[in-house]
């Protein structure tokens, strides 16, 4: 987007980064969910200057307020992959372009592995998924941050499938409850 067509959605920010061209600068809008993910589109768009770009405004590029309290509920997403190793590159995606951190993340090649006892109700879906080959990536994450993470690994890595468990308490959650 940055490098020619303005037509087009950013790579990793998709459609929250708005780009307009006028007068030689580079005018940039939309919500991101970090100011570091702020920067680092900034950074981009900055080295186009002198090579095309007169300038970037960025005044009307915000970082997102959270809306949701953070530490108070974890949520579990699960998202499936032709194999294991589409599901580690998708895990390694999302630490590396998400602001979502995961608090658990776990690959899973096989139906034996205990983390299926965890998953209740979604442990079927997952079962089958594994006997017919696919890898299962689950990940846990601040209930706030799940919306993005869960639109990441369904979308942007194109999962065959993606499911997330209801919100539980994050001390349940990670045991401490």
């Amino acid at each position: 987007m940055l490098a020619g067509r303005a037509d087009h959605p950013h790579p990793v920010y998709g459609d929250a980064v708005h780009v307009r061209l006028h007068g030689g600068v580079l005018h940039l809008s939309g919500e991101l969910a970090s100011g570091d993910d702020r920067q680092t589109v900034i950074r981009e768009a900055m080295q186009y200057v002198g090579r095309g770009l007169d300038d970037v405004d960025a005044r009307r590029l915000r970082v997102r307020r959270p809306d949701s309290p953070r530490g108070v509920l974890d949520q579990t997403i699960i998202a499936a992959y032709p194999n294991a190793d589409l599901a580690e590159y998708a895990l390694e995606l999302l630490r590396e372009h998400s602001p979502a951190a995961p608090k658990e993340a776990q690959v899973l090649a096989s139906d034996r592995d205990a983390a299926l006892d965890r998953l209740q109700d979604f442990a079927a879906d997952v079962r089958k998924a594994l006997e017919a080959g696919n890898g299962v990536l689950i990940i846990r994450v601040d209930e706030a941050d799940a919306f993005e993470a869960r639109e990441l690994l369904d979308e942007d890595t194109r999962s065959l499938w993606t499911m997330a468990t209801p919100p539980v308490p994050a001390r349940a959650a990670n045991g401490r409850g």
